[in-house]
């Protein structure tokens, strides 16, 4: 099997003292500002190889993770779950049965509840996500090289799918939205590039040309302020940062690719835009990266472990809590973040996932 094929399989299957006081003085104790508290209060799992979706509650204090049930999905091989605003339904891609899940969730237990069947996609829907508008959910189907669009019922959370599909080259594997919500970039593992889309209003995306991107693009991420894309080369274990014209949406690469571990899978970058998370597939770690806020120039601050085939990573909007799908290892890993540093140390012990746990969402 050639290293492109290996590469592509791993992908698809596998973050105080006190002065004591004296001379009749009386202790002082330093003021402390208590740490924000987890904003999620619900995660949940996408099961590879079991085929299911497992829900979890947040403890607000600490970010320990409570199971609470597993449902199967009605498909085969779940890879992704994208959530719509309202956090009312989310979305569950089936990559071996070509098709999308639906499921309402309670607001108040976080209990899934599957909602009619599953709606076909293309070939391997390999990512999904709810556009800008939040009322389409677009699915990046890995072996048919196209996004497919469906409108979303706000009532209902019921899929209707757009007409027409949009081309992409070769294995697309990832899809990320511009902040400004005009533009999307997809990365395309075989192929080597990113092509670049145009958002329409009514949710179809237009082609606007291609982005070379290392040997196999793997992951992509924005960051917050627009000014910058990462993506993940898995053949070549490094990140390159990319300048974005915010007229255009194209990409310049911005100097030299920068190292990460073995086999990269996930990017996240965090909601200031200061550091940037790797997750590494093959050999475990999880890359810290500093960006530097005035010219996107990453550089490496620290690696932790995760567990086994680290696949991707999860950050809680309060910002000190990341949650690690590890794919090999049946568990799900949580990191506290440090607000300096953005250095990740394990909190705990990992929960058990299904089998095969590929993708965390957070419902807050």
């Amino acid at each position: 099997m050639s290293l492109r094929k290996l590469a592509l399989n791993v992908l698809i299957f596998i973050g105080s003292a006190h002065l004591v006081g004296c001379g009749g003085y009386a202790p002082s104790t330093p003021k402390t500002t208590p740490p924000p508290k987890a904003a999620a209060r619900f995660a949940l799992v996408a099961n590879f190889s079991s085929n299911s979706i497992s829900s979890y509650a947040i403890d607000p204090q600490t970010g320990q993770l409570s199971p609470k049930t597993t449902l199967p999905t009605g498909g085969f091989h779940a890879r992704v779950i994208a959530a719509e605003p309202s956090g009312n339904f989310v979305y569950v891609g089936n990559f071996a049965s070509n098709d999308i899940s639906t499921f309402a969730i309670d607001a108040n237990t976080g209990d899934l509840a599957m909602v009619g069947s599953p709606v076909p996609a293309g070939g391997g829907p390999r990512f999904i996500i709810v556009g800008p508008t939040g009322n389409v959910l677009y699915a990046v189907n890995q072996e048919a090289n196209t996004i497919s669009g469906f409108s979303i019922n706000p009532g209902t959370g019921a899929l209707t799918p757009l007409s027409g599909t949009v081309s992409t080259d070769v294995a697309p594997v990832e899809l990320k939205f511009h902040p400004s919500g005009q533009f999307a970039y997809v990365a395309n593992f075989n192929s080597g590039d990113v092509t670049v889309y145009r958002v329409n209003s009514s949710g179809p995306l237009g082609l606007l040309g291609a982005t070379p991107a290392g040997l196999s693009p793997s992951a992509i991420s924005m960051d917050p302020s627009g000014r910058f894309a990462f993506i993940a080369d898995f053949s070549s274990n490094n990140v390159a940062a990319f300048s974005v014209d915010q007229a255009s949406g194209a990409l310049t690469r911005i100097g030299q690719p920068v190292a990460s571990g073995a086999g990269p899978t996930s990017i996240t970058v965090d909601s200031r835009g200061r550091f940037l998370y790797v997750t590494n597939a093959v050999d475990g770690s999880v890359n810290t990266f500093a960006v530097d806020i005035a010219t996107g120039a990453l550089t490496q601050r620290s690696t932790v472990s995760g567990g086994t085939n680290p696949v991707s990573l999860t950050l809680d909007a309060s910002g000190r809590f990341a949650y690690i799908a590890n794919l090999g290892s049946d568990s799900i890993t949580l990191f506290t973040i440090d607000e300096t540093t953005g250095a990740l140390s394990a909190a705990g012990s990992p929960a058990r996932a299904g089998t095969g746990p590929a993708w965390v969402t957070l419902i807050n």
